[in-house]
């Protein structure tokens, strides 16, 4: 046995993988999700009038319970290009001679991987969901908590003007919000059972092949479709949605790494891990995970979409494209996920050091605030040409922004006020609102 990716390597597993999706993207979920299409296949087509209902109950049966070991169908994966020739061999082999010529009746492999590879997805985006819903929560609660905590609003990693702590949270809240209805919105689409036969026509199931595919869905829960063979727009639909979960993750994470700075030092993590050689440093791992992942996942949607462009009715090269990128882009958008929960779960505010930052230079940082509370009482081309220069004689000196505008201006601003108004004025509180609102109404389906 050996491994040659980190989602699946011992050495690795704890940091860059999730045992709770492993479960459902591995070998065993995969036979065990395909022997579970293969007996309620037999039982459709016994609804239908198409195999006799002995033989499909004996088949659904003998699938439910039987054992198949990943290795035991190895070399007839590597033989056929797919592993159901393997699979459905050993379930007639345990099936008498009778009941055996009945499974897998006009079906092609690729109903049945398809099909079973939706159910594992199912679940798959249960627990994104759960995940995603617990990240939620968290992001509300720390954004409601610290709605009234101000720190330095940053453009181009710059400090540019003061801002609601709790509202930089929501900006990172709001998209996760849209992530979730889209996950609603996408389940429909793609959650359908792939039963098309040989060239998707399903010919061999005879007058009602219709019926059989339709009862095929009811009986696993899928929504019916016509066969969908050689178009896999549903599937890229949820690699695209994988890479934009993991890429608005990486943002937030992004944001915790230059917060989380020494020099900044406005957030930590009480999780960090150490350094082999400087037992000073506490690094945020978590974040630097979520980092990762996230551009791992942008880079692998594009190899999801090379994999729409298929030929004709069937294509073996798009398929199997589809195998190496998909199962990497579902476990790592779990793993993402799993850290973003546990970097919020340890998560650490300083809001002492937000309010020294917003100090810093002598408090120039709220020199577009002081324009506008300026230009109440003058025109506002001198209000800003005032606090233009007095801006530098802060910066090149020691003493305060206001300080120096109430000497050359006889105005004294009150750094309260400002500080107040920059954090409840303007859209903040509205908008702070309808965000937590929808946070706390998760969409049904």
């Amino acid at each position: 046995m050996y491994s040659v990716s980190p989602f699946d390597s011992a050495l690795y597993r704890q940091l860059l993988s999730d045992k709770e999706a492993a479960a459902l993207l591995g070998d065993e979920a995969q036979i065990a999700a395909m022997l579970k299409v293969e007996g309620e296949l037999a039982l459709a087509q016994a609804d239908c009038g198409l195999i006799p209902l002995d033989a499909a109950a004996a088949i659904a049966r003998t699938a439910a319970n039987l054992t198949l070991p990943a290795i035991k169908l190895a070399a007839g994966t590597a033989s056929a290009g797919v592993p159901v020739p393997a699979l459905v061999k050993a379930l007639k082999q345990a099936l008498p001679a009778e009941q055996a010529r009945w499974v897998h009746f006009g079906a092609t492999s690729q109903d049945i991987v398809d099909t079973a590879q939706i159910l594992n997805c199912r679940e798959l985006l249960a627990l994104y969901e759960g995940r995603l819903g617990r990240a939620i929560d968290r992001l509300a609660g720390l954004a409601a908590s610290h709605r009234h905590t101000p720190l330095a609003g940053r453009t181009r990693t710059q400090q540019a003007a003061p801002m609601s702590f709790g509202f930089k949270v929501a900006g990172w809240l709001a998209p996760l919000l849209r992530q979730r209805q889209r996950l609603a919105e996408l389940r429909p689409r793609l959650l359908k059972v792939q039963l098309g036969g040989a060239v998707g026509t399903l010919t061999a199931m005879g007058e009602g092949a219709a019926d059989i595919a339709a009862r095929l869905a009811k009986r696993l829960t899928l929504a019916p479709a016509p066969g969908w063979h050689t178009q896999r727009d549903s599937l890229v639909e949820l690699a695209d949605w994988l890479a934009m979960t993991t890429g608005l993750l990486g943002k937030v994470a992004q944001d915790w790494l230059w917060l989380s700075q020494t020099e900044v030092g406005e957030i930590g993590f009480n999780n960090g891990g150490g350094s082999s050689t400087l037992p000073q440093k506490s690094n945020p791992v978590n974040a630097e995970v979520v980092v990762a992942l996230a551009r791992h996942n942008a880079g692998l949607v594009g190899q999801m979409h090379q994999a729409m462009v298929q030929e004709h009715e069937r294509s073996g090269s798009g398929w199997t494209q589809e195998w190496l990128v998909l199962p990497a882009m579902l476990m790592g958008t779990a793993v993402a996920l799993h850290h973003m929960l546990d970097a919020l779960a340890h998560l650490r505010v300083d809001t002492g050091r937000m309010q020294a930052n917003l100090a810093r230079h002598n408090g120039v940082i709220f020199a577009e605030a002081a324009t506008f509370a300026l230009a109440a009482q003058m025109p506002r081309d001198r209000a800003a040409a005032l606090v233009s220069a007095a801006c530098q004689e802060a910066l090149a000196g020691s003493r305060p922004l206001l300080d120096i505008l109430c000497e050359q201006s006889g105005i004294r601003l009150e750094l309260a006020q400002l500080q107040r108004q920059l954090l409840e004025g303007g859209a903040t509180a509205p908008w702070l609102d309808a965000i937590l609102a929808e946070a706390a109404h998760p969409p049904h389906h």
